[in-house]
């Protein structure tokens, strides 16, 4: 595209589209359920319009980027800033080690050479921190995740299909689906496919969307192995042994998850088996070069970070890795590397989102980022025990098994800074920072609903209840008006 092409693209954007989505979110609040839905959607199928682009730039970003989910997520929030009946928050529950790794990219552009690419990052970051507020402030109003978990699998059913597209009727070998590699593919399904499997084992559901959330999982598991990826085999099939024993240990035995656990490990043991050959030929035949790389380039982030206390600026380790300096001086010698490098006078990126951290923000920067993931790790950890046998464990134990793979497969790839695994990761966190807000209330209402089944027994309803009814939100009498909110929750079956 031109850019007076892209100039008109972008006014056209900011200027009409945006306001307008704004104003109809306002108008007709379901809208807000349209854009949510939009915005989850492409953070597995990026659409996005670049100022300056740089396309053969090895790195985290390639572009000042504003991405379809961008477009969603900026007037899903600002409908509910510019709306008195909404409840916002602008600093949601972790959002201090947001900032704190976010300082830490700023100060890396102390020491950037490449200005423009350190800057792609920062602009990245900001749009980021917007999905996780439209995200966050979109679930803790509605308080109901019926429609997440309708998006979730719809989109995963989706991206199976265009999987079982290129596997069977292109014939790609290892297929990607809607991603750009199958790395970045298998860390997407590692979190959201566990968390299907987690509701399809602990929640109490619809019978439509129990079929849909199995036909999600099962879509997940096949793509999985079609993607053959080595870490994302290994990674995948351990977090679904993590939430099937999380399922058992926290919300005890059932008929139901005995029987999805039996009939579960029938369909994995005949699907392995039947990619088995092909499995075995992707370990053995990896290519030897291709570890040495690896081992080369984070033996060459250590040096980096050892160098530089506030590194080398974010975007810019492939100019520290190339043959022009003595960092990953093992790489090119006696190696085809240094022919591929010699004629950009740049290298790779170092295949850990832990050591890139660490290299481009310095060892400081690394514990930022450790913080800001070990927070909602833990968080999601409080709740799964607070919220055992009650509504939204199910959510809970599916995220800490993601959650476990994604930080573990995360040692192996560096998939997590790229623009749709980030927009994903910052909707989980959104997810857990909702329920974190919200789990005294839920187990409130829990009880009181409890209660009054005892009381008056009423017929079995399936579906799967909100995060807090607000329909039925009462305030109990006091001086005023009283206090806190008292909570009489519809049925939860």
């Amino acid at each position: 595209m031109s850019p007076l092409l892209k100039t008109i693209a972008f006014l056209f954007l900011f200027l009409y589209v945006l306001p307008f989505m704004t104003v109809s979110c306002i108008i007709f609040p379901t809208f807000r359920h349209v854009c949510f839905a939009g915005m989850f959607y492409f953070t597995s199928n990026e659409y996005s319009l670049n100022i300056a682009p740089m396309p053969r730039w090895t790195g985290t970003a390639r572009g000042y980027a504003y991405t379809a989910v961008s477009l969603f997520a900026a007037p899903l929030f600002l409908s509910m800033v510019f709306d008195v009946k909404q409840k916002v928050r602008f600093f949601p529950p972790g959002s201090f080690f947001y900032f704190l790794y976010y300082l830490a990219i700023l100060l890396s552009g102390m020491n950037a050479i490449h200005m423009q690419q350190w800057g792609f990052e920062v602009c990245k970051m900001f749009w980021m921190y917007i999905t996780f507020l439209a995200a966050f402030n979109y679930l803790n109003n509605t308080k109901d995740l019926k429609l997440f978990i309708y998006v979730v699998c719809s989109v995963l059913i989706v991206m199976f299909l265009v999987g079982f597209n290129q596997k069977y009727r292109i014939g790609k070998f290892q297929i990607s689906s809607t991603f750009p590699h199958q790395n970045s593919l298998s860390l997407y399904l590692e979190i959201f496919g566990l968390l299907a499997l987690g509701v399809l084992m602990n929640e109490r559901i619809s019978r439509l969307l129990f079929l849909m959330t199995l036909g999600a999982f099962c879509g997940s598991l096949l793509l999985i192995i079609f993607t053959y990826s080595r870490g994302g085999l290994v990674v995948f099939f351990g977090g679904i042994a993590i939430v099937c024993a999380l399922s058992i240990l926290v919300n005890g035995f059932s008929i139901r998850r005995l029987t999805l656990m039996l009939v579960g490990m029938i369909f994995v043991l005949g699907i392995v088996g039947y990619a088995l050959p092909r499995i075995i030929q992707r370990f053995n035949r990896a290519p030897e070069a291709s570890k040495n790389t690896r081992i080369n380039l984070a033996i060459a982030a250590k040096r980096i970070a050892n160098d530089y206390t506030f590194g080398i600026g974010a975007n810019n380790f492939t100019e520290y890795s190339g043959p022009a300096r003595n960092y990953a001086t093992e790489m090119y010698v006696d190696s085809s590397a240094g022919f591929l490098a010699q004629s950009s006078g740049r290298g790779g990126i170092v295949e850990t989102i832990y050591l890139l951290v660490a290299a481009e923000c310095g060892w400081w920067g690394l514990g930022a980022l450790l913080l800001w993931f070990l927070y909602y790790y833990f968080s999601d950890a409080v709740s799964m025990f607070v919220l055992r046998g009650k509504p939204c464990s199910g959510f809970v134990i599916g995220l800490f098994g993601g959650l476990t793979c994604n930080y573990w497969h995360s040692t192996l790839e560096w998939s997590l800074k790229q623009y749709n695994n980030f927009a994903g990761q910052m909707i989980v966190y959104a997810l857990i920072a909702a329920i974190a807000v919200n789990r005294k209330n839920i187990v409130d209402a829990y009880n009181r609903n409890m209660a009054r089944r005892k009381a008056m027994p009423v017929k079995k309803r399936s579906g799967l209840p909100p995060l807090i009814p607000p329909e039925r939100l009462r305030p109990a009498p006091t001086e005023k008006n009283g206090g806190p909110a008292q909570i009489e929750p519809e049925h939860i079956s």
